[in-house]
């Protein structure tokens, strides 16, 4: 996967697209998990279709379902040596308040990682906790990113303040308060 991920990330960096690695591949790089499932790439709205024109030329093109709740504005599948690529450009999801648009751009990158000398910017973190709340089934992560913060510390914080200025369900609100409360 991590071959893979070079792969793509030379090409992508050879280019001005705004993109970030998340989803279980992150939880990976902070060994939160041992196995991700694929590599998820989080893009500029702006960038999106330039950056599905570069991975069409490297790797095949799967056949993308939309299914509820997610509302995300590009969203695409890919593979390259039977690993799969999903690409997400305005992620958003929908709850019984709302939708909540993840806020992705060049300042979401929060950090690198090099693997086989190429630079891999990382999502943050703390997008992907409130990410993890709210995707049906996978509130199992988002409590792996909780102990963590608990454990290690939120290093950006604003990103969970912004977060708050969005429709969230009252539960997720309630622990993200908590935290940001427990770690001031």
């Amino acid at each position: 996967m991590l071959n893979t991920l070079s792969i793509i990330g030379k090409e992508i960096n050879k280019t001005n697209i705004s993109w970030g690695v998340g989803g279980s591949l992150l939880l990976s790089f902070y060994q939160l998990i041992d196995r991700p499932n694929d590599i998820d790439i989080l893009v500029d709205e702006q960038n999106a279709e330039q950056l599905n024109e570069l991975l069409s030329n490297i790797a095949r093109a799967n056949e993308v379902i939309h299914y509820a709740p997610y509302k995300t504005v590009y969203f695409s599948k890919y593979s390259i040596d039977n690993i799969n690529i999903d690409v997400m450009g305005g992620f958003a999801i929908e709850h019984d308040e709302g939708i909540y648009k993840l806020p992705f751009n060049k300042e979401s990158v929060v950090a690198h990682k090099k693997i086989n000398g190429v630079e891999i910017p990382l999502c943050s973190l703390e997008d992907w906790y409130i990410l993890y709340w709210l995707i049906p089934g996978r509130q199992e992560k988002a409590i792996l990113i909780e102990n963590y913060f608990r454990n290690i510390g939120v290093s950006h914080p604003e990103l969970l303040w912004e977060a708050l200025n969005q429709p969230l369900p009252i539960t997720v609100k309630e622990r993200v308060e908590n935290l940001l409360n427990y770690i001031s």
